[in-house]
């Protein structure tokens, strides 16, 4: 199944996570809307959408036998999140991201890559600037300030020490909603969404699992809370 072969190309990715653990992690960057005072900025904003369906992201089975025993005991919830969650909850994210940016320009749209983000050259600058030279964009995209919006999981979060899980399934949604200015290439806003929901009552009844599924839809409107709080 080919969500149970991407989950066992994460483990590959592991090695990747221990040998970012050196570098500071970017922190919240608040808007800075003195950046924005200009109603006359364009604005465009970039939308990354998973490239799997939604599913049960496991962490801390850090074996491949502990890999491979979580994915059995999620087994059932990853078909059923896989069949019933669609994105249309993340569609309504992307939209809101464009409603409440539209309130600080009189010129902001969706905009297309030519490049993807991966492949910009790198840029040496200190916390607070974007670590890719996002400035080309300016000129490609005719636009002052580029919005990221990635979602990169979404479905439900269970933990592990090892083989044996910490708790239950919770409603999970993560992503990045990020403004760097095209003229220094400084972030104007950096925020990490990571919203997990423990489920109310019994979480484990299949096929339909109503509590995860009511929990993933709680942690869509934190998502969104967060996002109205944060633009």
């Amino acid at each position: 199944m080919k969500n149970l072969h991407f989950k066992q190309l994460i483990i590959a990715g592991l090695v990747l996570v221990l040998a970012a653990c050196g570098s500071t992690p970017q922190p919240t960057v608040a808007l800075n809307t003195n950046a924005l005072t200009n109603k006359a900025l364009k604005i465009g904003i970039v939308y990354n959408e998973p490239d799997d369906k939604a599913t049960t992201h496991i962490f801390g089975a850090g074996c491949l036998l502990c890999y491979g025993v979580a994915s059995t005991l999620t087994n059932k919830l990853d078909t059923h999140l896989e069949n019933t969650i669609d994105t249309s909850e993340l569609i309504s994210l992307k939209e809101l991201v464009l409603s409440e940016y539209s309130q600080r320009s009189n010129s902001v749209e969706f905009v297309t890559l030519t490049t993807p983000i991966k492949k910009l050259k790198k840029f040496k600058g200190e916390l607070g600037f974007a670590k890719k030279d996002f400035r080309v964009l300016k000129e490609t995209l005719a636009v002052d300030v580029i919005v990221v919006f990635d979602v990169y999981r979404y479905g439900a979060f269970r933990s592990f020490s090892n083989y044996i899980p910490n708790g239950d399934p919770q409603g999970h949604i993560a992503g990045l909603l990020y403004a760097i200015d095209l003229n220094t290439n400084a972030y104007i806003q950096y925020l990490a969404i990571d919203e997990k929901i423990q489920p109310s009552g019994e979480w484990d009844e299949a096929p339909a699992f109503p509590s995860v599924t009511t929990s993933y839809y709680q942690a869509v409107e934190n998502a969104k809370q967060k996002i109205k709080d944060a633009i």
